[in-house]
Order: C-alpha cells, then sequence, then structure tokens
C-alpha cells in the first residue's frame, strides 16, 4: 500500500463528488450500527467519526463542524444517548481535524495516524466526561483501546476514501 504524497495547500486534487461524500460518510454510520456485543462494543472505533473526521481533513468547505453537529444527533438519536452528548463530541472532533488539518495533511496516513489518535481520544475523554457527570460507571481504561484502534484503520479508511480521486485521475491520464 503506497501513502499518499503531501499535498501542499493551493495545489488543486480531483475534486470528490457530494454523493461520495455521503455514501461514505452513511457507511459509517451503518458500520457504527452494526449489532456488536460484549467486548467488542466497549472497544470497538466510531467509524463515523473517523471517516468525518476525514472529510473535515480532505473537504472542510463540504465537511465541517455544522455537518459534524447534525451527524452526532443522527448518532444520538442511533444509541438512544442524552441528546447532544455524540453531538458535542462530534463538533470538536471537527473542530481539531480543522484546526490541525495543513499539519495533518503534511504527512504520510500512517504519520497521521499519530495526530488523529489524540483527536479521537480527546472525543472519546469528552464522552466519557459527559457519562460520568450522568452517574455512569466508569467502563474502564479498556474503553480508550478504540482510539487505538481507530488510529490503526486511519491508513486504510484513507487509502479507500481516497480511491474514486485515484481511479478519476488513471481515467485521465489514459484518456
Amino acid at each position: 500500500m503506497n501513502a499518499r504524497m503531501p499535498t501542499p495547500e493551493g495545489v488543486i486534487r480531483n475534486q470528490v463528488t457530494s454523493a461520495q461524500i455521503a455514501v461514505s460518510l452513511i457507511a459509517g454510520y451503518c458500520l457504527n450500527l452494526l449489532p456488536w456485543h460484549g467486548t467488542a462494543l466497549l472497544v470497538r472505533p466510531d467509524m463515523l467519526m473517523l471517516v468525518m473526521i476525514y472529510w473535515c481533513i480532505e473537504e472542510p468547505r463540504r465537511v465541517g463542524a455544522t455537518t459534524a453537529f447534525f451527524l452526532g444527533l443522527l448518532m444520538d438519536v442511533a444509541e438512544s444517548s442524552l441528546t447532544g452528548q455524540n453531538a458535542l463530541v462530534y463538533s470538536l472532533s471537527a473542530y481539531l481535524a480543522i484546526t490541525f488539518r495543513l499539519r495533518i495533511l503534511g504527512f504520510t496516513w500512517p504519520s497521521q495516524a499519530l495526530h488523529i489518535f489524540p483527536i479521537l481520544l480527546v472525543g472519546q475523554s469528552l464522552f466519557i466526561l459527559e457519562q460520568l457527570i450522568l452517574d455512569t460507571p466508569f467502563p474502564g481504561l479498556a474503553y480508550f483501546l478504540r482510539s487505538v484502534l481507530g488510529m490503526a484503520l486511519w491508513p486504510i479508511l484513507s487509502f479507500v476514501l481516497e480511491l474514486p480521486r485515484r481511479w478519476q485521475l488513471k481515467n485521465e491520464l489514459q484518456g
């Protein structure tokens, strides 16, 4: 798997369509809704948040804090959690991703994962803090494995989400 070279700001890259962004966000949402049980439920990464962070970094004019807020509300409804918990976490994660996007884009995908990890960890910590304020029992340190698994999945996710751009470039060079 060949990692993408950093793209300097101002360089025009192949554009993705709004449909491609929507399909990837829907896929992330569906992965979150899979029937996880036991330990797998505790440590599963938040795929919708990962996809949302990817698009906040790659297409900040299309996917930003507002989109993140509404995706968080969607997850609040899906998880039957207190309305606004995921919305706050997703909005903060989007803000951090957009704030550090130029730094993150300067690295290859495996190195980017090291920058994504703190964003995921801050989001998880905020969610746990919200849960503790509501007197929910602390799930244990294993809960933070979600961030580690999210970091490990980042290069794979980036490769998969970059495929439409690669195919478009390949078609343009051949045609």
